[in-house]
């Protein structure tokens, strides 16, 4: 009831967010390729199109996706959770949704992994039966979802790479990849970009005095690399400040999300039909994602909430499609028996309170690494809202 009331919450607040134009939240859906060809300029442009035919308000239309995306992602992992006989209570610990369903903070987060499971099942199909139709199809989608948000290839292409019969639909992606990623823009692109939205803003002032500024969202695009790439390493590690519970606090989330995912069954709904599973499996393919997304865990982002739910759900998507990619890396393998190992002597995690305790007291911040004062107010915050 109470995960009810906290979701609930949230809903009532991305209703009334109040972010404007500024916000990255919104910015970021506004870039198009009006100031040439950029990283993640297809939605903006599909937007931007339909606003010329039909002028309408693109601000409330972006902060109402989360409505859409956020149930159709539960629903796809209800699905998988049910046909794999997991238990579906990890899906509230923050690392899978937590306080952030149906928030639009997410910005393209829950499409992008909704893509991810487009591309799997097209992929898987054409792994089983070999048809051209399906490796086109697995082609053309991936190419679409780079084109939108390209971050999606720290999770397609290593799994192509080590799951699918063939490599050909890696090699023929590279030159995708690489154009999308040398097409960073520049601050006249952003300029150009951020102008062909003034009727927009004209329009539909939100609020009338703030339109001035750039959008973070497109403003990122004149960022030089070098010290944009440091200014994530400084926010996501470096740039912490000196305090005796942050590094306790990092630790508890990686094990604990480790744990959670690896011990599913733990914690087990009355009317939810499970079986046994390997925790082999789901060690493997999670510590192999972990290791995939590690440019976006330093470089390319510092957002740790967002990237841990990527590898959460990447890891429940990948077993599910591509079970055997698991037998793939026997280094992994062999780091998974000697922690699987050390669990398994302890009784206690195999105790459902402790799961549920960990589920919902795991400080997953959306940016950052958790620190004792985030987490202390986070948690006053969640217990405020319900």
């Amino acid at each position: 009831m109470a995960v009810l009331v906290l979701w609930g919450k949230h809903a009532q607040w991305a209703l009334w967010y109040l972010g404007n134009y500024q916000e990255y939240s919104v910015s970021d859906w506004l870039i198009n390729y009006e100031g040439g060809f950029v990283r993640r300029g297809l939605l903006g442009q599909l937007l931007w199109e339909a606003y010329q035919m039909f002028p309408f308000d693109v601000r409330k239309f972006v902060l109402s996706l989360p409505f859409a995306f956020s149930p159709l992602l539960l629903a796809l992992l209800l699905r998988i959770f049910y046909k794999e006989k997991w238990s579906p209570v990890v899906l509230l610990s923050y690392c899978c949704f937590g306080a952030t369903f149906l928030s639009s903070s997410i910005r393209r987060d829950y499409l992008m992994l909704i893509m991810v499971y487009a591309i799997f099942l097209m992929a898987s199909r054409w792994n089983s039966s070999c048809r051209k139709v399906y490796f086109y199809g697995t082609f053309l989608l991936s190419t679409i979802a780079i084109l939108c948000y390209e971050p999606i290839v720290f999770i397609i292409i290593p799994v192509f790479f080590f799951a699918t019969k063939e490599r050909l639909l890696v090699w023929l992606l590279i030159p995708v990849i690489l154009v999308i990623f040398l097409s960073k823009g520049s601050a006249e692109t952003a300029q150009a970009i951020w102008q062909s939205w003034e009727s927009l803003f004209k329009n539909y002032p939100f609020p009338s005095d703030a339109n001035d500024s750039m959008g973070l969202g497109v403003q990122a695009l004149g960022w030089e690399i070098v010290p944009t790439a440091l200014f994530h390493l400084d926010m996501a590690y470096a740039g912490l400040e000196p305090s005796i519970m942050s590094i306790p606090l990092i630790l508890y989330m990686l094990a604990g999300v480790y744990y959670l995912i690896t011990h599913l069954n733990v914690a087990v709904l009355p009317f939810w039909k499970i079986r046994n599973f390997s925790a082999r499996v789901l060690s493997n393919v999670l510590i192999f994602h972990t290791i995939a997304m590690l440019p976006m865990l330093t470089f390319l982002s510092c957002d740790w909430g967002r990237n841990i739910t990527f590898i959460c759900v990447s890891t429940f998507f990948t077993i599910h499609f591509f079970p055997d990619i698991a037998d793939r890396f026997p280094q992994i393998d062999r780091l998974t028996h000697r922690l699987l190992t050390k669990m398994d002597c302890c009784r206690i995690f195999n105790s459902p309170y402790l799961y549920t305790f960990i589920a919902f007291t795991i400080p997953v911040p959306i940016s950052e690494a958790p620190r004792l004062e985030d987490s202390i107010l986070g948690t006053f915050i969640l217990l405020l809202y319900s």
